[in-house]
């Protein structure tokens, strides 16, 4: 059986909200080297969270 809409948002927001997870960790590292690289990442992460936010579930 195919995973619903409401599944596959469900799945991806998961998997996105860990990849701004891990952008974050990445930003940090960054954070007494190199302004530039830190807030490129950070800006990513941020991405994650609002395309996390955006997914919709529909059926």
């Amino acid at each position: 059986m195919a995973p619903t809409h409401k599944q596959i948002a469900a799945g991806q927001r998961r998997s996105l909200l860990a990849m701004k997870r891990k952008l974050l960790d990445m930003a940090a590292q960054w954070g007494d080297v190199d302004a530039y690289n830190e807030s490129a990442l950070a800006e990513l992460a941020e991405k994650m969270q609002e395309t996390a936010g955006n997914l919709v579930e529909t059926d």
